[in-house]
């Protein structure tokens, strides 16, 4: 039964958003968790596009770029949340990837991360910097965006920068300086 399994051949499920792989049935599940074909969302709130991460970015840039802070790698950028916006859509100019601020605010403050839009296992990884500052002090965060192919205004945080609810100002935007870099 084993040689029988072993012998049939699948397509990946993602073949209709452009994997050509063909596999041995055992083998199957292992590629598609790390297919780079994995189908993404579009990130813009209400828009139902869906495509690989590169056909997102793509769409993205065509339909909703306004809407976006357009960034570089390795440079710092000022971003401004408002208090209680929930989420900020970063586009890189030049390398065809989503990234996006969660922002979660309650009475003990604001809790801050960024994520890919992109396959959950794909190989390139990037990391990124968050830091708020208030004058006296200083709030930073370093970590890896997870990659999430299917994000939502609702998406839980992980691993995120807590900023008490003393240093953000009620009546001004946030102010993060943000910093992203692909890791080797």
């Amino acid at each position: 039964m084993e040689n029988v399994l072993e012998s049939l051949k699948v397509s990946c499920v993602n073949n209709r958003y452009g994997c050509k792989e063909i596999l041995s049935y055992s083998k199957n599940t292992e590629h598609e968790n790390a297919c780079i074909y994995v189908p993404c969302l579009c990130p813009s709130h209400g828009c139902d596009f869906i495509g690989t991460s590169a056909k997102v970015y793509a769409h993205f840039s065509d339909k909703h770029a306004s809407s976006a802070e357009h960034i570089f790698f390795n440079a710092v950028h000022p971003i401004y949340i408002e208090k209680d916006q929930r989420y900020k859509i970063l586009q890189m100019r030049t390398e065809g990837i989503l990234f996006i601020i969660n922002h979660a605010s309650d009475r003990g403050g604001s809790a801050i991360n960024i994520i890919c839009v992109g396959p959950a296992r794909q190989k390139r990884r990037f990391s990124y910097k968050l830091v708020v500052t208030d004058g006296e002090s200083s709030f930073k965060l370093e970590s890896v965006a997870e990659c999430i192919p299917n994000w939502s205004e609702n998406s839980p945080l992980k691993k995120f920068l807590v900023v008490p609810r003393d240093v953000v100002n009620s009546s001004a935007p946030l102010k993060l300086n943000v910093f992203i870099e692909e890791k080797e």
